[in-house]
């Protein structure tokens, strides 16, 4: 199983790792099938929840938010995403709203090279 690629640049990191992702899951294609299929479902909704709670400056729905989209990614291997989520998370912890609207800008492209990396998995 090899590591899916953002792009064809050298050096840029995995969208995610599907052997890891595999791993996670025991080997369980039909489970790991099942949660791609969940995160394809909800992760509009999950950023949106994101997007909201920036908007209205509101920490703990930030938090909120981050954290279980955090716990998503790492369990999909996605690395890079799971650190941006963990990025949001702590701008929540910390009521630090600056830098959030550019940050969230980077997770919804994460994002959407992620759903796109998966769509063969459904």
């Amino acid at each position: 199983m090899q590591k899916l690629m953002k792009d064809d640049k050298v050096g840029m990191p995995p969208v995610f790792d599907a052997a890891e992702a595999l791993s996670i899951v025991d080997g369980d294609r039909d489970l790991f099938q099942e949660l791609v299929a969940l995160f394809r479902d909800s992760y509009a909704a999950e950023l949106l929840a994101i997007r909201e709670a920036i908007d209205r400056r509101d920490s703990e729905a930030l938090r909120r938010a981050s954290h279980h989209l955090k716990g998503t990614l790492g369990t999909l291997a996605a690395g890079q995403a799971r650190h941006t989520a963990v990025r949001l998370e702590d701008l929540g912890n910390s009521d630090d709203f600056d830098p959030a609207p550019a940050v969230c800008v980077e997770m919804e492209q994460q994002l959407r090279a992620l759903d796109q990396a998966l769509s063969g998995w459904r």
